[in-house]
């Protein structure tokens, strides 16, 4: 069963003279499995969207459900929560224990687990986000690099085996290496456990990447919704709201403005390159 988003609305300090609705009448479903890019310009409700997902925060009206369990229900929210696990963009506030092994061992172990399983599930997680078990696990979190960190965090998460993986900015402040290592992270565990997963990024070329559906948030609304091609070929509409395109779309729209008679809807460096051969053979693009 998927996440399903029905006309969900969400006002922060409802009933008082600073009011602010922050989501406006979204309906929206996550599949079982699919990747799904969340992107919006900064205010356009992303963050307080994701939030509803593991019942964080609840809606003003509408509702949500997580495999039938609705978010709005206190005692059905427990079991919905169970099966959504969300890494935030400041990895530093989902650290806490003394050890590496201890805060990703947290989860697993609220699950009830046995000390076996726990065990498994640590260094399984480890090995998924590329953190060497005998030189990490004893290390204390706080003396990690950024990069390292995130990884313990998202360890942490992997280890509850979650259904759904929500992420917010996973790749903030890392660097072109860095972004590629933990996206190629992101689609190999996302492959491994088949769990659905959820990215917030203002990198169009990671959405570009790895997503199946992009939604797109503008003034806590749906703008638009669809595949990376179809939205990522609304070049003009996205540059309005202050979200560049990926690199190939800009860059396959300069070369035709340049005379170049390149295909529209080309989005990612893979296919670019595999135009632009075409056309030095001669070929014509349908």
């Amino acid at each position: 069963m998927p996440i399903v988003i029905e006309n969900l609305t969400y006002t922060y300090q409802t009933g008082s003279v600073n009011a602010f609705t922050a989501l406006k009448d979204i309906s929206l479903t996550i599949e079982d499995g699919e990747f799904v890019g969340l992107i919006g310009h900064t205010g356009s409700g992303k963050s307080t969207l994701i939030q509803q997902l593991n019942g964080l925060m609840q809606p003003t009206s509408g509702r949500v459900t997580v495999d039938g369990f609705d978010m709005n229900d206190k005692k059905q929210r427990k079991s919905g929560r169970a099966l959504v696990g969300m890494v935030f963009q400041y990895p530093d506030y989902q650290l806490f224990d003394e050890t590496v092994y201890k805060d990703i061992s947290f989860g697993p172990k609220n699950l009830k687990l046995d000390e076996a399983e726990i065990d498994r599930r640590v260094r399984e997680a480890m090995r998924l986000v590329g953190l060497d078990f005998d030189e990490f696990a004893e290390k204390s979190p706080f003396e990690l690099s950024g990069g390292e960190k995130r990884r313990t965090a998202l360890a942490g998460i992997i280890a509850m085996y979650p259904k759904y993986l929500v992420l917010d900015e996973p790749m903030a402040g890392l660097d072109p290496s860095g972004r590629k290592a933990v996206l190629e992270m992101i689609e190999g565990f996302r492959k491994q456990l088949g769990c659905a997963v959820v990215m917030v990024s203002h990198s169009m070329d990671d959405i570009a990447r790895s997503a199946e559906k992009v939604v797109v948030l503008r003034s806590g609304e749906i703008f638009k919704m669809g595949t990376p091609r179809e939205i990522f070929s609304m070049a003009d509409e996205l540059n309005e709201m202050g979200l560049e395109p990926p690199f190939a779309a800009r860059m396959a729209a300069s070369l035709r403005r340049g005379g170049i008679d390149l295909p529209h809807g080309l989005y990612t460096n893979e296919a670019l390159v595999d135009a632009l051969e075409a056309w030095k053979r001669g070929e014509k693009h349908v």
